[in-house]
């Protein structure tokens, strides 16, 4: 009886100081916002610019002391610039009607059905089944299985949801003791291969990839081959990388062969393949086949995602209220409103101060490209640690970062492709709500965070790796001029 109360008694602390926190940040985000919005604008900038701007600040102080659902906050944000006459309604929601806002509709619909029909699971097993039964096997076949079949499903937190629970029974069935080094490298092989090298490095890896696509000007059209080309030395390092990087700090002590028919009794456990699981594979390869040929066949991502979404609709295979309630609408409308933000600063001119204001920095970072990737890694895991939202940190560093670079010969998709592959670190627990998702879904007992930080170092600084051995292909790519 007493420790139910000393735990309900906590309870109720940690959420008084939760709720005085989010006081705090809604007094500050307040505060700020009026002060830029009533302060004179500067050269090259109008007074309807400072609204905007103070609206914008506002939003992300709400969003880094979370005081109100993150899309609440960002449907707010667009609905202030319109009621403070900043800019038009058109303008302030026009991602809603742009095909890189429908593509998420497809996407999170095909990750819906993806997790309800059991598709990726069976296969990510069928070829688990072919590595070699041990740890070194298995940790490296996690990594690429997950990698291979990460452009497949566009929501890491899918991914993750599907992914988590075969990490638990892999390394289960290695008799790997929960939170040791065997379990903690089964679960980082998992982690870092379903929702760490693909999700930057292919198109559809995740949502955010097609948020920040949307925001390139039309000669900086990125397809889905091209995206996939720019990231290929970078998922190279990454992958041989993080391998070794497990191998080296999670090997158990001891050799642990994978009993024989462990892979073989879960591929049994499913069953022969459903007629829901066969339409969903058709779909789904046919929409990466189309989107590969985008540019032969010139139809949009957006307009193929849809065509994709209404045949699972059409065939029942997406059920009316998996699409009603399978469907992450909350995070398809944060998202849209956040791609928003480019579109405002472009109708106000802000984007142009931005590169008059921040241009001769830029200009010099630019001018050394190695430096250039290992300060802006280094700013967006600064800025992560302060942004806990994976999509709002790269959509608004690219926002803001992207004409910038443009301005100085480099490809907006550099700075968009750093962005999130840096803002996937997971340094602190509630840092990363992917890993959060993966952690519970291996049961919660598999590892413990602690234990995965040094692999989030290790990541991290693979990544700049990465990046430095991808500048001189960049150039030749003429990426960067």
């Amino acid at each position: 009886m007493a420790e139910a109360v000393l735990a309900a008694t906590q309870i109720q602390s940690q959420t008084r100081l939760l709720n005085l926190k989010k006081i705090f940040g809604a007094i500050v985000a307040i505060v700020l916002g009026v002060f830029v919005a009533l302060h004179a604008p500067p050269q090259g900038l109008t007074v309807p610019a400072m609204h905007a701007a103070g609206v914008l600040v506002w939003a992300i102080f709400f969003w880094i002391f979370n005081v109100i659902p993150e899309y609440v906050t960002s449907v707010l944000m667009c609905t202030l610039w319109v009621t403070i006459k900043a800019v038009p309604f058109s303008k302030a929601f026009s991602s809603f009607s742009d095909s890189n806002w429908w593509i998420l509709v497809g996407a999170f619909g095909m990750g819906v059905v993806a997790n309800k029909t059991g598709l990726l699971r069976r296969i990510a097993l069928l070829i688990l089944n072919i590595f070699p039964a041990t740890f070194k096997g298995q940790s490296w076949a996690l990594l690429g299985v997950g990698t291979l079949l990460s452009p497949l499903i566009p929501s890491s937190s899918a991914k993750a949801a599907i992914a988590s629970p075969l990490a638990l029974a892999i390394s289960d069935s290695l008799r790997c003791a929960r939170k040791s080094r065997g379990a903690c490298g089964i679960f980082g092989a998992m982690w870092l291969g379903f929702c760490g090298i693909g999700t930057p490095g292919f198109m559809s890896g995740t949502f955010i990839n097609y948020a920040t696509a949307s925001r390139f000007p039309e000669h900086y059209h990125v397809t889905w081959v091209a995206w996939m080309l720019y990231a290929a030395p970078w998922m190279l390092v990454m992958f041989f990388g993080v391998g070794l990087a497990i191998s080296f700090l999670y090997r158990p002590l001891e050799q642990l062969p994978l009993p024989g028919g462990a892979l073989p009794e879960e591929l049994a456990r499913l069953g022969p393949m459903s007629w829901a699981e066969k339409i969903t594979a058709v779909v789904l390869v046919l929409t990466l086949v189309m989107w590969i040929l985008e540019p032969l066949h010139k139809i949009s991502s957006g307009e193929i995602a849809l065509f994709s979404i209404c045949i699972l609709l059409g065939f029942s295979v997406l059920g009316r209220e998996d699409f009603r309630k399978g469907v992450d609408w909350p995070a398809i409308i944060y998202i849209g409103c956040l791609i928003n933000i480019g579109a405002v600063f472009q109708a106000l001119k802000i984007d142009l101060w931005l590169g008059q204001a921040l241009g001769p920095v830029v200009a010099r970072s630019v001018a050394n490209p190695y430096l250039f990737v290992v300060a802006m890694a280094l700013a967006v895991y600064a800025f992560r640690f302060v942004m806990i939202s994976i999509t709002s940190s790269v959509v608004i560093i690219s926002v803001v970062l992207g004409p910038l670079v443009m301005m100085h010969g480099m490809h907006p998709w550099i700075v968009a492709f750093i962005a999130m592959a840096c803002a996937n670190i997971w340094f602190f627990f509630f840092m990363n709500a992917w890993f959060v998702l993966a952690f519970y879904g291996a049961g919660g007992e598999l590892v413990e965070h602690r234990q995965m930080v040094k692999l989030s170092t290790a990541y991290a600084i693979i990544n700049i790796v990465g990046f430095l051995v991808c500048v001189p292909y960049w150039r030749y790519l003429h990426l960067i001029r």
